[in-house]
């Protein structure tokens, strides 16, 4: 092998303008991934993607470090502080003051169906970020976030009313319910880190009308008896489960967007909130 190929990325760039993210996308990786509800680890694949900045005297960063930088890591348990440990890593590497990682991955969690107690896994898309900053080579600003997100039921309350009134004039009529979705983000800071269940179970505890991979004729009697006593718009949906994220102190902070796929508009019916603390996620961070 010849060892002095000229390398472009070492000369110096025209325009003399710092960038402030570069990087890799759509970059699958292999990886494990302990779980709270069982001991084994889980053999998931995630799209992953790395960035970082650059100075305005750099002409560019050779992409095959940041493969190269997760090529150390695999294997290993993905968690919180490998997250970190490879932000660091690339940093280095890359010699840049900023880097930012993200996975994105499905994770499976097994749900009961409530009547027949069929049991199935249930593939939730997750994600993990994360986001190292530093202004000097002694302190680190290191932020970590877990994304979920988790589908439900909303029987619409309108529909639901509309048909009692048929009813009452000795008419029948058939209420309608949109396939709906959280997309919930949180951040956590040392010693609160939680686990993806955590998050799945504080946002399906707060929405009774849940789907199931395997149902028989008794479980969608009973889904369907459950929609008819929680009838949701999505302003019920998000304020339900703004409540629960709220009551959950190991959140440092969250943000929530629920869209409700609606079976009789051309639109559909979005809502979103967040925490609110200073400095911290609001709508120009779009889930």
């Amino acid at each position: 092998m010849v060892d002095n190929l000229p390398d472009i990325q070492e000369t110096k760039p025209k325009i003399k303008i710092p960038i402030h993210q570069v990087g890799v996308e759509n970059v699958e990786v292999p990886f494990l991934l302990e779980s709270r509800d069982s001991m084994p680890q889980y053999n998931l694949i995630a799209n992953v993607s790395m960035r970082t900045n650059i100075r305005d005297d750099v002409k560019g960063v050779s992409m095959s470090r940041f493969i190269g930088t997760l090529k150390d890591y695999l294997g290993m348990p993905l968690k919180h502080n490998l997250i970190y440990k490879i932000l660091k890593d690339m940093r280095n590497r890359m010699e840049t003051d900023h880097s930012y990682m993200k996975f994105e991955f499905k994770f499976p969690k097994m749900r009961q169906s409530p009547k027949s107690l069929n049991t199935f896994p249930l593939f939730y898309k997750c994600s993990f970020e994360g986001q190292l900053t530093s202004f000097d080579t002694s302190k680190y600003i290191f932020k970590f976030y877990q994304g979920v997100t988790v589908q439900y039921s909303s029987y619409c309350p309108c529909s639901s009313e509309l048909c009692n009134h048929l009813v009452e004039q000795g008419k029948s009529g058939f209420p309608h319910a949109q396939r709906s979705f959280a997309n919930v983000l949180v951040e956590t800071k040392e010693p609160n880190y939680v686990w993806l269940e955590d998050i799945i179970d504080d946002v399906e505890g707060a929405i009774a009308t849940l789907p199931y991979p395997i149902i028989k004729r008794v479980d969608e009697q009973e889904i369907a008896r459950i929609a008819a006593q929680n009838p949701i718009f999505v302003e019920d949906a998000i304020r339900q489960i703004s409540k629960a994220l709220n009551d959950n102190k190991k959140y440092h902070d969250w943000i929530v967007k629920c869209t409700h796929e609606e079976s009789i508009h051309t639109s559909e019916a979005i809502a979103m909130n967040w925490k609110g603390i200073e400095n911290g996620f609001n709508g120009r961070y779009y889930l």
